[in-house]
């Protein structure tokens, strides 16, 4: 059972085109992952570049290397203003929260004050004010 069994020209090329398809396709992923991992650790950016730098000094700078640090030296940057935003829009909404709690309390040390007057305001006879007129006047009390 002979594998050596010779292919079909057509059948020989197609193979070919697949083995060179699966070679790119495996590439493309390669780099799709390397990208989500400096997404998750923008600092590999920097190795990255760092070892591309010391290829060009061994073996000379390529197109395809200098594309390449120009990608990840773009990549990097903009990761670097994505967390400086993502910084400063966490302690925006930090000071935001902490302004809702200093006005939440506020609120409540003022129904606190409302609710409990500083002094007693003694009721006297005659006396026209809305908790004095909150009582029936004595005067149909029989006496003692």
């Amino acid at each position: 059972m002979g594998k050596n069994k010779p292919q079909h020209p057509t059948d020989a090329y197609r193979k070919e085109q697949k083995k060179k398809e699966l070679k790119r396709n495996k590439q493309q992923r390669a780099l799709v992952k390397e990208v989500e991992d400096i997404k998750k650790e923008p600092e590999m950016a920097l190795e990255k570049i760092k070892e591309l730098e010391e290829k060009e000094r061994m073996h000379g700078q390529t197109e395809r290397s200098k594309a390449r640090k120009a990608e990840l030296q773009l990549l990097y940057k903009g990761l670097m203003k994505k967390q400086k935003r993502e910084q400063e829009e966490q302690e925006r909404l930090r000071l935001i929260e902490a302004d809702r709690q200093k006005k939440l309390y506020e609120q409540h040390q003022q129904q606190q004050q409302q609710q409990q007057p500083d002094y007693y305001e003694p009721q006297f006879p005659g006396d026209t004010t809305a908790a004095a007129q909150s009582f029936p006047p004595p005067g149909n009390i029989p006496p003692p």
